[in-house]
Order: C-alpha cells, then structure tokens, then sequence
C-alpha cells in the first residue's frame, strides 16, 4: 500500500517540477513548493514499512544480534491531501492575479496532512541497532547492560507503558498490555524505550503493537544470551 501511495505521490510531484507552467513568480513558488512536499512525502513513504504495520529484520553479528527497524508510514488525511493537491494545481498556470498566495495555503495543508508526523520519537526513517550480552549499541552509543534499567513500550495517545525487561529479573516477560482508545494514529505511534544510567534513549518509533512487542522481546532474548 505504501508503495502505491508513493507512486502515486512521486507522479504528482513529477507534474508539478516537470509540467507545470507557472505564469508569474507567485506561482513558481507555488509550483515548486507542491514539488517538494510531494516528492519528499513519497521518498519517506518508501522508506517506511512495504504494508500499514511496522517490521523489524534481525541479523546474526558474531554475538551480537543487529536488528533494522522500519517503521509504518503514518496516517494520512487523502481526501484534505488530494484536495490541496488538485486546488494547488489549478492555481497554477491560472494567471489570475494574487490567486498564488491562495495556492501557498493549499501547499501549507498538504504538508500538514501529508509530512507532519505527530507520532513522536523521530520515527521517519529505519533504525540500526545491534544488542548483545554487553548492552545495546544505537546511534553510535554503547548503552551497558549494567547500566540499564528497563526497557518499556510506550504510546503517546494511549497513555501507556510497559516493562517487558527489568535489570533485576534479567529476563524478557515477553506479554503485551493492550492500550486502549486506540485510533489510527495511535495505531503507528508505538516506540520502544530504553531507560540507561537514568536517561530514556528511543531505540524505535512508529511502531504498531505487535511489532514493538516482538521487538522488546527479540532486545531481551539478546541481552541474555550467553
């Protein structure tokens, strides 16, 4: 489904960079803004998981265990989208008078609907991490396993948390808590958390539930293996 949203993006992105006539500079920058949030919204939709839900690839590394997060593309308006995009393309090209300054506020509501990522936790693009019996490595930083405290799922929308690996136990519990008043947002806007040395570091987001808690799992099987 992303694929073909992506498609479909990248097309119209196209239009507007390669076809669009513009007849003043009002409307190349229409023209040109409408380009780039198109093109850009269809470079992260490929980037996202291939289906609604996030995945996560695992990979052997000597003894530790390296793990790809992709997250899922978050929910879009299409209706609000698809009517900026085709009200941004009349303005365009029209020749009438000021009516860009119309089309800057149509390209502003389909970057709000198709770019702006409320979910939190920076979750746009994958993540590589690798987790062994020394800690978790992540963007670069080695988080000790004698230093962590817990790891935990949380969801913004949902309000909740949860430990699935606690330092003391030394072991994963491996079951979900269900989240409740889910909506679409809050569907994709799972992130998996680790609490080290007394700060939270996000080691994935934009996860639906399933996948964070297989994720949390996969982290705490690796954090014990001898």
């Amino acid at each position: 489904m992303n694929r073909i949203a992506a498609l479909v993006l990248g097309l119209a992105g196209l239009w507007f960079l390669l076809l669009a006539s513009p007849r003043s500079a009002g409307e190349a920058a229409v023209k040109y803004a409408f380009a780039a949030i198109l093109l850009w919204s269809a470079y992260r939709r490929l980037r996202a998981a291939s289906k609604k839900t996030a995945e996560y690839r695992m990979q052997a590394d000597g003894e530790w265990t390296r793990l790809t997060v992709l997250p899922a593309a978050p929910p879009t308006l299409w209706f609000p989208a698809g009517l900026a995009i085709v009200l941004g393309a009349g303005v365009v090209g029209s020749g009438v008078a000021y009516l860009w300054v119309l089309g800057l506020v149509f390209a502003a509501l389909a970057w709000l609907t198709l770019l702006k990522d409320h979910r939190g936790g920076k979750p746009a693009g994958p993540r590589s991490l690798r987790v062994g019996p020394q800690g978790i490595e992540t963007e670069g930083a080695l988080l000790r396993k004698d230093d962590i405290h817990r790891l935990r799922i949380r969801n913004q929308f949902a309000g909740g948390a949860e430990i699935v690996y606690d330092a003391a136990r030394g072991l994963p519990t491996g079951v979900a808590m269900g989240l409740a008043g889910r909506r679409a947002l809050a569907e994709v806007a799972y992130r998996v958390e680790v609490e080290a040395a007394g700060k939270a570091h996000v080691l994935a987001a934009g996860l639906d539930e399933v996948t964070a808690a297989g994720l949390v799992t996969e982290i705490g099987k690796a954090l014990e293996r001898r």
